[in-house]
């Protein structure tokens, strides 16, 4: 949630952002109305409760009739009020829910994910002497992958990884783990179901990005993470955290469900689009300073790179515009991996400094010199499926098999994966 005293003090800053994120500038005059009923009918009670107190202090042994009378006629009255109070935060606070976050002065303004900037391109495509396949035809030749069977199973959007593409997925997956373990990160298996509150805390619930992009059980008042953030995120939640402990920094592997709704028709072929894969992800709590949070953020983003590079995939970064933020983001730099199958890059990685949104509605603070702030919260991928569906259609060959990138056989035990005879 952001700092209902931007909107106090700098509304044509936000006026600015809400145009550039392409969101309706009326919400911020509803929330400015808001905010000036919520701070009169505040000002009456605290006037109340002012001169309560001075008729308590003023009474000496056996209060009078007329400071009795006095004290219930200020009691009955503040009863009201602080109803009234209550109810104009509450609609404060849901107005408040629809402003996104400030994007960063350096996030370039577009309109969705076609205005994202090309910020480094990384290696070069591969050459075959051959046409290469898709992830799909590929595993279905080598009866790695089925996504025929699954759709008699579960539907659309499904599909059944086998054989020696489970024990890649598993080894990717084990050796980012222990990549982040090695750089200083806590390695976590979170929930993968979480409390409607604990997922609006997150700050996604109302934004047209991932807006009904979760399963959920009601009568049970939970919700499927869409990723580990979910619920690793709100793991501070409600706690003043030491500042020498700083920064907080974990490695989180998680399934994760998404609705994919509003998707119809994209990237239908394949595992590329899916309503179940499994991800290695940070998360990053800093000290509340852009400085730190920002410079954080390339840290993470260097780590994701690092890993492209060690698999030897070709990649190209991009900073993403106003218009493809997330309700949370300040910033999002996307890393788009080249599928030579699909003959098109394909994100495989996002990297998040989410400021102090996020924080604010978790109640996550730090304590710096006898004052509580809001700390700065960050996400990035590591690993996930997609990327494991990179290295196969990077890395095929053409015999139809396909090599395993180096730094993955020890964690394989093989160095291909080999069509069945």
């Amino acid at each position: 949630m952001i700092d209902i005293n931007l909107i106090r003090t700098q509304s044509e800053l936000v006026k600015t952002a809400l145009k550039n994120r392409q969101i309706n500038v009326s919400i911020l005059d509803k929330v400015q109305k808001l905010d000036t009923d919520y701070r009169q009918i505040l000002t009456q009670v605290e006037t109340l409760r002012s001169e309560q107190n001075k008729i308590t202090k003023d009474i000496k042994g056996k209060p009078t009739s007329e400071q009795l009378a006095a004290a219930k006629t200020i009691k009955d009255q503040l009863k009201d009020l602080e109803t009234a109070l209550k109810d104009s935060q509450d609609k404060l606070n849901l107005a408040l829910e629809e402003i996104p976050n400030l994007p960063a002065d350096d996030v370039p303004v577009g309109k969705d994910d076609s205005d994202n900037e090309v910020i480094k391109t990384v290696g070069t495509k591969p050459e075959f002497d051959f046409t290469p396949l898709d992830h799909q035809d590929l595993g279905e030749k080598l009866d790695i992958i089925d996504t025929k069977k699954a759709a008699e199973v579960s539907g659309s959007r499904f599909g059944y990884y086998k054989n020696e593409l489970v024990i890649l997925e598993m080894s990717l997956m084990s050796y980012a783990v222990k990549k982040l373990q090695q750089k200083g990160f806590h390695p976590m298996l979170p929930p993968l179901m979480i409390k409607s509150q604990s997922e609006w805390a997150c700050g996604y619930t109302s934004n047209k990005n991932l807006f009904g992009a979760y399963y959920s059980l009601p009568e049970d008042d939970l919700v499927f993470i869409s990723s580990s953030e979910h619920s690793v995120v709100p793991y501070h939640m409600n706690e003043t955290l030491n500042p020498d402990i700083f920064p907080i920094k974990y490695v989180n592997f998680s399934p994760c469900f998404r609705r994919e709704s509003g998707t119809y028709g994209k990237d239908m072929k394949g595992m590329l689009r899916v309503h179940h894969f499994n991800k290695v992800e940070m998360n990053v709590f800093t000290l509340p300073d852009y400085k730190i949070s920002d410079a954080m953020c390339l840290e993470m983003l260097a780590i994701e790179e690092e890993i492209l590079n060690e698999l030897g995939l070709h990649y190209q970064v991009m900073k993403c515009s106003t218009g493809d933020l997330p309700q949370p983001n300040r910033r999002m730099y996307d890393i788009n991996t080249w599928f030579p199958g699909q003959n098109a890059y394909k994100e495989t990685s996002s990297c998040s400094n989410c400021g102090d949104y996020q924080a604010r509605r978790l109640n996550t603070k730090v304590k710096i010199n006898n004052q509580n702030e809001y700390v700065h919260i960050l996400n990035a991928t590591v690993v996930n499926d997609r990327l494991m569906l990179a290295i196969v259609e990077n890395y095929q060959q053409k015999d139809g098999s396909i090599n395993i990138p180096e730094v993955l056989w020890p964690h394989t035990g093989f160095k291909v994966i080999s069509p069945k005879l």
